[in-house]
């Protein structure tokens, strides 16, 4: 391993913690909990945490609401219920919202736990890179990540043949995973689990020339994404593959079968819109994680591509990963 993964904070205990310093007859909303943890774009997350946690009758997230003032779902009951609680603490409300300024809290204490996981994303990029192996791949693995409905990780690694297509080995595991899913922090939910799954692999000898990984590389607002972040804690040559593009730009009118685009972050090209299929219309996207360019990556998924949406290393991993979660599930 060439680089440490970062301590992986409890997010839920800590958002929990937040709203638990909530006073009576104050509110604050799901944007600012997700900004008093260190990013916006957590909002979405923080509304699930709120409908889907441990309650009591003691629990103050009735006090949590809308941008607006609206006053959104209640675990415990209806709006309604939401509405009585907050009223018998002397909070304001009218029909179905509340008077947020004389009743907002946002003086939270707090560590902003993903303001330091964004920057350890950041410093992740001076060890990244894009220099690909000289010699042409002959074996290339998939890994892909599936969850049980408990919530357990189920990471597959399938190592293919490039010439042929055929699959060489298959290796499954299975771990707790504790991090949500929050855009662009994907890497802290599945690194450790990829991780442990990579030391299986090695341990069993079955390692690939390249790596194909169910997530993005070089395409991420931090150009961190979780094909590069395994790539250079693991040290071994990565491509990020994914279904929908996370952020740039491409022009994809008219794009026809097998026809890559380069796609533009930051106005570089820094990775590729593909359509895998002729009877696919929806492109893949794909980039450089690390020790690979945008150049060997479209070679490289390009020779992969055999008449399926993904290409094999990561059709098959994929595959392997639904099914050995729907049997953990059962």
């Amino acid at each position: 391993m060439s680089l440490a993964l970062p301590e992986i904070p409890d997010l839920p205990k800590c958002l929990i913690g937040l709203w638990n310093q909530i006073p009576r007859g104050r509110i604050t909303t799901y944007g600012e909990l997700a900004e008093a943890l260190g990013d916006r774009i957590a909002a979405r997350w923080v509304g699930h945490l709120a409908m889907h946690h441990e309650h009591d009758d003691a629990c103050p997230c009735h006090r949590i609401v809308r941008a607006d003032g609206t006053l959104g779902n209640y675990i415990a009951g209806t709006a309604q219920d939401k509405s009585r609680r907050l009223k018998a603490e002397g909070v304001a409300v009218a029909g179905d919202a509340v008077k947020r300024a004389p009743h907002r809290f946002t003086e939270f204490k707090t560590r902003r736990p993903l303001v330091v996981l964004r920057r350890a994303q950041e410093s992740l990029v001076e060890h990244v890179s894009l220099e690909p192996p000289k010699d042409v791949p002959t074996t290339a693995g998939g890994v892909d990540v599936s969850y049980t409905s408990a919530g357990d990780g189920v990471a597959a690694f399938v190592l293919v043949d490039v010439a042929s297509g055929d699959v060489l080995s298959k290796t499954i595991i299975r771990r707790p995973v504790r991090f949500p899913y929050i855009t662009s922090y994907l890497s802290f939910r599945e690194l450790p689990l990829l991780v442990d799954l990579i030391e299986e692999v090695d341990r069993q000898g079955r390692w690939a020339d390249v790596l194909l990984v169910d997530g993005s590389g070089m395409l991420h607002h931090r150009h961190a994404g979780i094909a590069t972040h395994l790539g250079v804690v693991c040290d071994r040559p990565t491509i990020g593959v994914t279904k929908k593009r996370l952020c740039g730009s491409v022009e994809l009118g008219g794009l026809g079968p097998t026809e890559s685009r380069p796609v533009l972050l930051d106005g570089e090209p820094l990775g590729m819109a593909i359509r895998p299929t002729s009877k696919s219309r929806r492109p893949i996207f794909f980039s450089p994680g690390y020790r690979m360019n945008v150049v060997a990556a479209d070679e490289i998924v390009r020779r992969l591509l055999r008449g399926r949406r993904l290409p094999e290393p990561l059709y098959w991993a994929d595959r392997l990963s639904r099914e050995a979660a729907r049997q953990r599930s059962s």
